[in-house]
C-alpha cells in the first residue's frame, strides 16, 4: 500500500478506535454495573478490597497508588465513610497515622461489584466467542502497556494478587 493510502487507512482506523474507547469508557457508570458515585470512590473501594479483612491503608498510601494528592483521597474517604462503606482507625505502629479499611458493607459492595464485573465480562466473551475474547484481552493488555510506557501507569500501584498483566 502506498504511503498516502496507508495514512488514510490508519486515520480511519484511529477514528474507529477512538469511538470504541469513548463508547466503552464509562462502563462502570452504566445502570446496574457501578456502585460508587464517582470513579475515584470505586478505585478506593477496589484497592481496599485487596487488603486482608480488617486491615487497611493510610490515606497517603492510597493517594500514591491512585497517583493523586492526599486531600483528594481524603474527600473520597469522607464520602465513602458518610455512606458507611469505609472506616478510619488508628495505626497500631504509628499513633499519628490514620488508616482506612472497608467496613462490612464496603466489603460486601466490593465483592458484589467484582462478581457483577466478572459476569459482565463473561457475557462479553460469550458474545465475542472465546477466541475473540482471548484476542481482545491480549490487545487490551498490550494497549495498557503502550499507554503506560507513554504516560506512566494509570494507577501507579498494583493491587496485591494481580499479575503483571493486571489480571487476577
Amino acid at each position: 500500500m502506498d504511503e498516502p493510502k496507508l495514512e488514510e487507512t490508519n486515520r480511519k482506523l484511529a477514528e474507529r478506535l477512538f469511538e470504541a474507547f469513548r463508547a466503552v469508557g464509562p462502563i462502570r457508570r452504566r445502570h446496574g454495573f457501578g456502585h460508587a458515585a464517582r470513579p475515584g470512590e470505586f478505585q478506593v473501594i477496589h484497592r481496599l478490597s485487596h487488603e486482608e479483612p480488617g486491615l487497611g491503608l493510610r490515606v497517603g498510601d492510597l493517594a500514591a497508588w491512585l497517583g493523586v494528592k492526599p486531600p483528594t483521597v481524603t474527600k473520597l474517604v469522607d464520602a465513602l465513610e458518610s455512606r458507611e462503606l469505609v472506616e478510619r482507625y488508628a495505626d497500631g505502629d504509628d499513633r499519628r497515622a490514620i488508616r482506612v479499611r472497608l467496613s462490612a458493607a464496603g466489603r460486601d459492595m466490593a465483592e458484589s461489584f467484582h462478581e457483577r464485573a466478572l459476569e459482565e465480562s463473561e457475557r462479553l466473551i460469550a458474545y465475542l466467542g472465546a477466541e475473540d475474547g482471548e484476542r481482545l484481552a491480549e490487545l487490551l493488555t498490550r494497549t495498557a502497556a503502550f499507554f503506560a510506557e507513554r504516560y506512566g501507569p494509570a494507577c501507579p500501584g498494583r493491587c496485591p494478587g494481580h499479575d503483571e498483566r493486571g489480571a487476577e
